[in-house]
């Protein structure tokens, strides 16, 4: 898979993280996924969303990359995997979701449920029953 072909399916991480965080997770991908099949190019293009969006979620707010603070930002939420729970507007109560973080040891494979994008791609290694999945 190459730059542009990620881009192309997702254009909205164009122009927003440098090129070399894109060219790892893009090199990653390709050494994961080579037995997949047919899938193999989905598999790596979620697992590349899914990576983008938990990168953009751990830089500060203040941040951005090209496309400014508000792209960076957007892309920070999108692909949210449901992470608040619940909330209480009077006394204000928010509940998170288990992320990667409290899951530890769980299962290699709790920050996929992080994302719409890691989610999908939990579908897919189901299918193929891919054990080794490492975050």
């Amino acid at each position: 898979m190459t730059l542009s072909d990620f881009l192309a399916f997702y254009p909205q991480f164009s122009g927003v993280f440098p090129d070399v965080v894109l060219d790892s997770y893009i090199q990653s991908a390709s050494c994961r996924f080579t037995d997949f099949g047919e899938d193999a190019e989905e598999a790596m293009r979620l697992y590349i969303a899914h990576k983008l969006t938990l990168y953009a979620r751990s830089m500060p707010s203040t941040l951005g990359a090209s496309g400014g603070v508000s792209s960076f930002s957007a892309l920070a939420s999108s692909g949210d995997g449901g992470r608040i729970t619940s909330k209480k507007v009077d006394d204000v109560a928010i509940t998170y979701s288990a992320g990667a973080s409290s899951a530890a040891g769980a299962s290699e494979l709790a920050d996929l449920k992080e994302t719409t994008f890691g989610q999908q791609l939990l579908t897919l290694l189901r299918l193929y029953a891919y054990p080794r999945y490492v975050p």
